[in-house]
């Protein structure tokens, strides 16, 4: 295993999420209500994972993910600051992982930057055909053993939050949306440096 492989099992393994929480408890892991598992994903890259079914999940199962204090709200004026507070500034791809892990709200709710590390839902992949999403939540039964994954375009991709992606080196979740639909379904990779061996459009 490479340094970068030790380095990113490290990170998955600290930051991988239990079953217990506060007020909940979950069959798996947390902020899931149906069973899953998170995994290596290499599709999206060398050290990138996913959320896989680890039963059937029936079609229109809307609370099969549920909001947990484990969200943490950052307004964006306090973002920059939070980040320097808790990475080095010199490890880009942890700060690439937080920014990667969170998300932004549709207006109005987009002056909010969202981080759960340590819940399951940080790990859930973007898809063109998602099999997740509003308002039904699971649009489909998703077989076991399959990926759960969801539209990111529906994101909200306010100018603060460009802004910081790309100053470290990635791109929002939108954007990956847009660049997928553009390559005709075609994945594409958060960073703008891919890994070695990942294709680019």
């Amino acid at each position: 295993m490479s340094t970068s492989q030790e380095e990113s099992s490290k990170d998955t393994e600290e930051s991988t999420p239990t079953p217990e929480d506060d007020s909940h408890r979950f069959p798996t892991l947390p902020a899931f209500t149906v069973p899953v598992e998170v995994r290596s994903a290499p599709q999206y890259g060398p050290t990138e994972f996913g959320v896989f079914a680890l039963e059937d999940i029936p079609a229109n199962c809307r609370d099969f993910w549920i909001w947990t204090d484990r969200v943490k709200k950052i307004h964006h004026t306090e973002l920059e600051d939070y980040i320097q507070s808790n990475f080095e500034s010199t490890n880009i791809r942890q700060i690439r992982q937080f920014l990667r892990r969170g998300f932004v709200l549709p207006p109005p709710k987009d002056d909010y930057w969202n981080s759960n590390p340590t819940d399951a839902g940080s790990f859930m992949n973007h898809s063109s055909t998602p099999n997740c999403g509003q308002p039904y939540g699971t649009l489909r039964t998703i077989k076991k053993g399959e990926e759960l994954v969801m539209d990111y375009s529906g994101n909200g991709n306010p100018k603060w939050y460009q802004d910081i992606c790309h100053k470290y080196g990635i791109l929002t979740g939108v954007e990956i949306g847009l660049r997928e639909k553009q390559s005709n379904g075609q994945i594409q990779h958060a960073s703008f440096d891919p890994p070695q061996g990942f294709p680019t459009y």
